[in-house]
């Protein structure tokens, strides 16, 4: 399925520029499907950081179908000094990382046809546009939608776990790409339900 998928992006010799997906702007919310996603990196820059984990959870129907999850660890291209603190990924879990072309094939595979979204997500765009851009050489061209954009006016954008304190939804303790992609997921789901969103169009959704 992802070889299939990959093929018709690519085409053999791997030359398409372009990666990316049009969705019809009349589509009922329920009939959407979102990858809520998030990154760990080693770091903010994108001159020289890049992603080293992505967690993702597919919401489609309302529902957030667990069996449906992504989770990948992904071998850095170097070595980055304390880069730990920032990530918090040990040594010894990136022992098992996988090759980041494969990872970024098969997270175009989990993602194709869905909308892009997540809490602050234009950190985790950029980190994903840079990876399909270094190892899929391709540029993502897709929909995201930033969960702060469809809160209510604040003077302080509240972190994740406050949003999910506030909205009374179970916390993690784990703190990992997946687990956050989970709690943002509940949150966009919460947010969904209270809004009054009845189609793609009336979402606050971007162009990456």
């Amino acid at each position: 399925m992802i070889k299939g998928f990959i093929d018709r992006l690519f085409g053999e010799r791997g030359q398409q520029e372009v990666i990316g997906w049009e969705l019809d702007k009349e589509i009922k919310i329920e009939d959407l499907c979102f990858v809520v996603f998030d990154t760990e990196t080693t770091g903010l820059d994108l001159n020289k950081d890049e992603a080293i984990s992505i967690g993702a959870v597919k919401l489609e129907n309302f529902k957030i179908d667990l069996s449906k999850s992504f989770y990948a660890l992904l071998k850095p291209t170097k070595e980055y000094d304390d880069s730990i603190k920032v990530h918090g990924i040990t040594p010894n879990e990136l022992r098992e990382a996988r090759d980041r072309k494969h990872v970024c094939m098969e997270f175009l595979e989990y993602a194709r046809g869905c909308i892009f979204a997540g809490y602050f997500v234009h950190i985790d765009t950029s980190m994903i546009k840079k990876l399909v851009k270094e190892e899929c050489r391709a540029t993502l061209k897709a929909y995201s939608l930033e969960l702060i954009d469809m809160l209510e006016h604040k003077d302080k954008v509240p972190t994740l776990e406050e949003l999910v304190k506030e909205f009374k939804l179970p916390i993690s303790t784990q703190h990992n790409a997946l687990e956050d992609a989970y709690m943002t997921a509940l949150v966009l789901l919460r947010l969904l339900k209270w809004g009054n969103y009845r189609k793609l169009k009336d979402l606050p959704i971007k162009k990456l």
